[in-house]
C-alpha cells in the first residue's frame, strides 16, 4: 500500500482564487470523490454491471456509516478503479507460498471449508423442512385436541364423529414418530457438523498463523496481491488482482476505498481495515468500532 501523497499542487487562476482557496480546503469528506471503471479484464468473468454493482455495494458501507454520500460514479472521472488479471504476478505469489509451504494448507483449508459449506446446505435444509412439518404437525394436533376435548364434555361423539377423530389419532402419532426420527437425523448431523467447523477452524488457525509470518517476510504479500490502492505522480487509483467470489471482491473495494478517502490500516483482524484482507471472506463487510472511529476520524 503507499501512502497518500504529502503535496498537493494547486494550478489557481488569479480570477477564481478565492473559489480555489475554498475548495482545496474542504476535507475528504466533504465532496464526493469520483471514480470510473479503469482497465477491465475479463478472464475474471464478471460482468462490467455486475463490477458497477459491487463498488456501489462497497462505497455505501462508509456512506451508512456516515449519513452522506463520500463516492460518486462517474465514467469520465480520473480516479480510476481497475480489476488487473495479471497471470505473472499470481504465479510469483504462488510460488511463494509454495516455498512457505502455505500453498498446502490453503488447498486443505479450502477443501475443508467446501465440504463444510456443502453439508451445512444440506443440513439447513433438512431443519428447514423439519421446522415447517413440526408447526404443520402443532396445528393438526391442536385442531385435534379441542375436537376431543369438545366431544368428552359431551360424553362421547357420534360414530362417524369418532371414526374420523380416530383415523386424525393414528395419523398424528404416525406423523410424530416420523418427526422424532427426523430429530434423531438432525441431531446426528449437528456433531458430525460441529466436529468438521472444529477441523475447519483448526486450520484456519494453522493459516492464519503461517499467512502472518508469510506477511512479514513478504512485506503483507497477501494484501497486496489481492488489491492495492495507489496515489502517485500518474493519479489516484485501485487495483484489483485476485479475488475468491464477489463477497471478497466487495470486501477488497470497500477496504481499498477506505484508503482513497485517507482511512489507515487498523490492527482488529475483525476490521475491514486491517491490514490483510479476507480471502473467501463469508460476509458482507460491517464496520468495526475501530473502522467507525477511523472513519470518523477521517471525515469528522
Amino acid at each position: 500500500m503507499k501512502r497518500l501523497g504529502q503535496y498537493i499542487f494547486l494550478l489557481i487562476i488569479i480570477g477564481v482564487s478565492a473559489y480555489s482557496v475554498y475548495y482545496f480546503s474542504l476535507g475528504p469528506c466533504d465532496k464526493p470523490l469520483e471514480y470510473s471503471i479503469g482497465r477491465f479484464d475479463t478472464q475474471f468473468g464478471v460482468s462490467k454491471e455486475s463490477f458497477k454493482s459491487y463498488l456501489a455495494e462497497s462505497e455505501t458501507v462508509w456512506e451508512k456509516a456516515l449519513g452522506w454520500d463520500i463516492f460518486l460514479y462517474d465514467p469520465d472521472a480520473n480516479f480510476k478503479i481497475n480489476l488487473i488479471y495479471d497471470e505473472r504476478q499470481l504465479s510469483t505469489t504462488q510460488k511463494q507460498k509454495t516455498e512457505f509451504g502455505l500453498s498446502a494448507i490453503e488447498e486443505i483449508f479450502k477443501k475443508l471449508d467446501t465440504e463444510f459449506n456443502i453439508f451445512k446446505n444440506q443440513y439447513d435444509q433438512k431443519v428447514s423442512v423439519y421446522e415447517q412439518a413440526l408447526i404443520l404437525f402443532k396445528k393438526r394436533k391442536s385442531v385435534y385436541d379441542e375436537e376431543v376435548s369438545f366431544w368428552n364434555n359431551k360424553k362421547g361423539a357420534p360414530e362417524d364423529k369418532y371414526q374420523i377423530l380416530e383415523t386424525e389419532r393414528k395419523y398424528l402419532n404416525i406423523e410424530a414418530e416420523r418427526l422424532n426420527n427426523q430429530t434423531i437425523g438432525i441431531n446426528n448431523m449437528t456433531q458430525q457438523l460441529n466436529a468438521l467447523l472444529k477441523e475447519r477452524n483448526a486450520k484456519a488457525a494453522e493459516y492464519n498463523r503461517v499467512a502472518e509470518n508469510y506477511n512479514k517476510k513478504y512485506g503483507g504479500g497477501l494484501e497486496f496481491n489481492q488489491a492495492e490502492y495507489i496515489n502517485d505522480s500518474e493519479g489516484k487509483r485501485v487495483n484489483i488482482y485476485q479475488f475468491g467470489g464477489k463477497k471478497d471482491l466487495v470486501l477488497a473495494l470497500t477496504h481499498e476505498f477506505g484508503h482513497a478517502i485517507g482511512m489507515n490500516h487498523i490492527d482488529n483482524p475483525k476490521s475491514i481495515m486491517y491490514y490483510i484482507t479476507g480471502i473467501n471472506a463469508q460476509n458482507a463487510p460491517i464496520p468495526s468500532a475501530e473502522d467507525l472511529a477511523e472513519l470518523n476520524r477521517v471525515c469528522k
